[in-house]
């Protein structure tokens, strides 16, 4: 199997992955959203975490699929603009192993941080809650903001290969809402975030990433877009 077919695959795993975690978000208990305070989160938590830990799952492991869509996709397009396809690949790169980080350090810790937040005492639970935090990327910045300017990229050079338009227009449409959704995160405005997440992660991600890899499975994707590629002036 080549890297194209290859990535063609996880791309379709990576677009299933993120319908999961949607529908998965939408089972969350309200006090294991991002938007609760983490006292009510740990408490929640520690009695169920299902939701929580299943979500966590599903982007880890959507995040490591997503890298070898990356690989696959900058090969590709690096006859439309081989500096910002290798530029922007290697920040999607770091977005995603990120993304991937964060999860498996959310599913290791938050087991015992919660437990030992509900059998503490409320000095330690101060203390505990002060420190709950188990994101290295907590505003986005690798997840949100360097994926979507790899997928704004993508779909730029996309529209100038023999992609299928409309991929090039949703990998604008992608990165767009990956912006909004840090914006949300970094001002506090939660409409940004909700929106952006809801339309670009629930909705856009999947169709992109879903069309590009039903698209990067036939065998002459390859050799078709670097046909039509348009070198970049």
């Amino acid at each position: 199997m080549n890297m194209q077919r290859l990535g063609g695959a996880c791309a379709v795993v990576v677009g299933i992955s993120y319908v999961l975690a949607g529908v998965t978000y939408f089972l969350l208990p309200a006090a294991q959203r991002p938007t609760a305070p983490i006292p009510a989160f740990l408490v929640s938590y520690a009695a169920d975490p299902t939701f929580t830990r299943v979500l966590f799952w599903e982007l880890s492991l959507g995040a490591l699929f997503a890298i070898c869509v990356v690989l696959a996709l900058s090969d590709v397009l690096r006859p439309a603009g081989e500096g910002l396809a290798r530029w922007t690949s290697t920040l999607a790169l770091a977005g995603f192993a990120v993304t991937a980080l964060n999860g498996f350090r959310a599913l290791a810790l938050q087991p015992d941080i919660a437990a030992a937040y509900v059998s503490a005492d409320a000095a330690a639970k101060t203390a505990i809650a002060a420190t709950a935090q188990t994101q290295i990327d907590p505003d986005g910045w690798f997840g949100f903001g360097v994926v979507g300017a790899w997928a704004l990229a993508a779909g730029v050079l996309a529209l100038r290969t023999g992609l299928p338009r409309a991929l090039g227009y949703l990998g604008v449409l992608v990165g767009i809402a990956y912006w909004s959704v840090l914006a949300g995160n970094v001002l506090n405005i939660e409409v940004l975030t909700m929106v952006g997440a809801g339309v670009g992660g629930v909705i856009l991600a999947p169709i992109w990433f879903i069309g590009i890899g039903l698209w990067m499975r036939r065998t002459d994707a390859a050799p078709a877009m670097a046909r039509a590629a348009v070198p970049m002036r």
